[in-house]
């Protein structure tokens, strides 16, 4: 290979357009900027860079940079690219050192660095004059001025890392002012959100879908806590100009046409369910829509009281319209919660089997039979809810049959779910047993059984416990006859059993 100091003669051109493509990427008055280039002029002038082969074919060099670390870098004179085996987005000090390394060789690096920190600061990379929000919006999309790469759309942990990266870009810039630090950092996490929202929706129906729905959650708790330091943060006569511009924000963000409106939806509830509060700007802001949706509608006339028509809803608006009649419960608004659940109770099924992961269905049979139980409902109403709900609802419909004193019902549906035992508890065998013993005598001889069959000793003592509690049953329903009866049988047909014999004995059941 050639000397680097020829090298680098050959190639000035190429060498001088990297160097432009750094001024013009890097800002000093950046500290992030300021500290890369700092760092990648030591590793230079501490001979930490080693310019190992050059591709004449490819016009590829390679070199390695020893750091902490040694790692290598592949500088393209073709592309003008460069490529580093850091884990760092973008550009590196690792890029920068070889960069510099060559530079060296046909200019002086100490001037360059000395007119790099010196030359006029621009001004969207500087928070000083008067701040305001169109400066803060250009500030933070600056950080995100380079295209999102593909890939980050097929491995979340790409992305992870990309957003990560460059949203600590844009709270590099965050302002002194203590008043100020909050409303900028929730400015910066929700022009973020809008800037990688076509990356993570596509990210949503790729392999790492469940860590891209994670991550939104993630972001959305982060924004929430921003909103709510926001919410009883004392503001000045200045703050006004700001929060009508993450107004105007939220509700672009609603607004954009196309999918996931739903996730969106839920941004903008956000903000006007914990930062936005007073009925003021709550008609202001339904004023400010040509034709609102029919959720944006129902959500506003939630919050300000007035009544809620629902049309027929389709089974993807469904999670939706669950999420306003919660909203409906929490404003104690009734008139919205009957006129909602009654258009989600036709697409329950579906919401709970093709809308959900399994780990949430319980959650949710629990919150719809809340709901449900807050509004009139038939008796036929119920039983189809309850159909609806699946196994899943066995606890909900229990308690509903103990309400109405439907015991008989409630046996008989635990006999043909085969209950067990601590399941059946859960759903009020006490309260049954207490109220009607007649019917729960089956279910203990079905569970003292299972235990029977087990054959061993501590499964014989279960089943003693199991007949102790049925005798109780049979004596308070006065079936003591039957009970003599159904022991002297199990006795007969147990009786090379001597282990149970023991325990029926010692557990005085005869």
């Amino acid at each position: 290979m050639a000397t680097v100091q020829s090298l680098a003669k050959r190639f000035d051109d190429t060498i001088h357009n990297y160097m432009a493509a750094i001024d013009k990427s890097l800002n000093p008055s950046r500290e992030q900027d300021e500290e890369m280039v700092r760092k990648a002029v030591f590793l230079v002038r501490h001979d930490g860079v080693q310019i190992l082969s050059f591709n004449e074919e490819r016009l590829l060099l390679e070199a390695i940079v020893k750091d902490a670390h040694t790692v290598k870098v592949l500088l393209n004179f073709d592309k003008l690219n460069a490529a580093c085996a850091c884990p760092q987005e973008e550009m590196c000090r690792h890029k920068l050192a070889v960069v510099f390394a060559l530079y060296q060789k046909i200019g002086s690096l100490s001037e360059w660095v000395a007119d790099w920190r010196s030359r006029p600061s621009d001004p969207l990379s500087l928070l000083t004059g008067k701040r305001s929000p169109d400066q803060w919006t250009q500030l933070i999309r600056n950080a995100w001025r380079d295209p999102v790469p593909d890939y980050t759309t097929r491995n979340y942990f790409y992305f992870e890392q990309m957003y990560e990266g460059r949203l600590k870009n844009a709270l590099s810039f965050v302002p002194l002012e203590r008043e100020w630090k909050v409303f900028y950092r929730t400015y910066a996490h929700l022009i973020s959100l809008m800037e990688v929202w076509n990356t993570y929706i596509a990210g949503t129906t790729e392999v790492h879908h469940s860590f891209f729905k994670t991550w939104f959650e993630d972001e959305l708790h982060a924004i929430r806590d921003l909103l709510e330091q926001l919410h009883v943060q004392h503001r000045t006569f200045e703050a006004d100009d700001f929060l009508k511009h993450l107004r105007q924000l939220v509700r672009s963000f609603v607004q954009v046409k196309g999918g996931s409106f739903s996730q969106r939806f839920t941004v903008y509830r956000l903000f006007w369910t914990t930062l936005f509060t007073t009925n003021k700007l709550r008609m202001e802001e339904i004023s400010a829509f040509d034709r609102p949706e029919n959720r944006i509608e129902a959500f506003f006339a939630i919050l300000l009281q007035d009544d809620v028509s629902v049309k027929k809803i389709s089974p993807e608006e469904t999670p939706d319209w669950v999420q306003l009649a919660i909203l409906a419960e929490e404003e104690q608004h009734e008139q919205a919660l009957a006129a909602i659940l009654m258009a989600v109770k036709p697409n329950v099924k579906t919401f709970l089997f093709d809308g959900l992961y399994t780990q949430y269905r319980h959650q949710y049979v629990r919150v719809l039979s809340r709901l449900f139980s807050q509004i009139q409902l038939s008796e036929a109403d119920w039983e189809d809810l309850f159909k609806q709900f699946g196994h899943y609802g066995l606890p909900a419909y229990s308690t509903y049959l103990i309400e109405k004193q439907l015991y008989k019902q409630w046996a008989e549906l635990h006999h043909l779910h085969n209950s067990p035992l601590y399941f059946a508890e859960e759903c009020g065998l006490k309260e049954v047993q207490e109220a009607a013993p007649d019917y729960v005598l089956p279910l203990f001889h079905r569970y003292a059984m299972d235990y029977l069959e087990e054959r061993t000793r501590p499964s014989y003592k279960q089943a003693v416990r199991i007949w102790k509690r049925m005798k109780a049953a049979c004596k308070k329903s006065g079936q003591m006859e039957f009970w003599k009866a159904y022991m002297t049988e199990i006795r007969t047909q147990n009786k090379r059993l001597r282990a149970l014999q023991e325990e029926i004995e010692k557990g005085h059941l005869v």
